[in-house]
């Protein structure tokens, strides 16, 4: 019985190294322009990453440093012209910095505002940290 257990931690350890256990991929976000503003659809991205639109639209806003506001239609709607690539390098480093346990690497996170503060809780190993405040 302790054979068996031992050679499935192997497999797991492996398989995380490996990274073929990997099974976090946000779905694509759409990014396009409206006039003289630029759409970003990331309902979808909010969605699977657990955090509130508004969180991800003050973080592109700040990051990129365009005024903007979440439309009825859930689109993120920043004001100047800015490319696909661009908005993704930014929402990669949102995912890098509000998503991914700073602890084991696990995306399965909640985002936990107390007070004026943000805090990430991990479903995977319990670590809780507070992460930056957006202005």
């Amino acid at each position: 019985m302790e054979s068996k257990y031992e050679e499935m931690m192997d497999r797991i350890l492996k398989e995380r190294k490996s990274g073929s256990g990997n099974r976090f991929e946000p779905p694509e976000i759409d990014v396009y322009p409206v006039g003289q503003k630029t759409a970003v659809n990331a309902e979808k991205f909010a969605k699977y990453v657990n955090r509130p639109l508004n969180h991800i639209a003050k973080f592109l806003m700040h990051e990129l440093t365009a005024p903007g506001q979440v439309d009825e239609t859930s689109k993120i709607i920043l004001g100047g012209h800015f490319s696909k690539k661009v908005v993704l390098e930014k929402m990669n480093y949102y995912v890098k910095e509000y998503v991914i346990c700073k602890q084991c690497g696990s995306p399965d996170t909640q985002m936990q505002k107390v007070d004026k503060n943000f805090y990430v809780k991990c479903l995977g190993c319990g670590a809780e940290y507070p992460v930056g405040r957006l202005k």
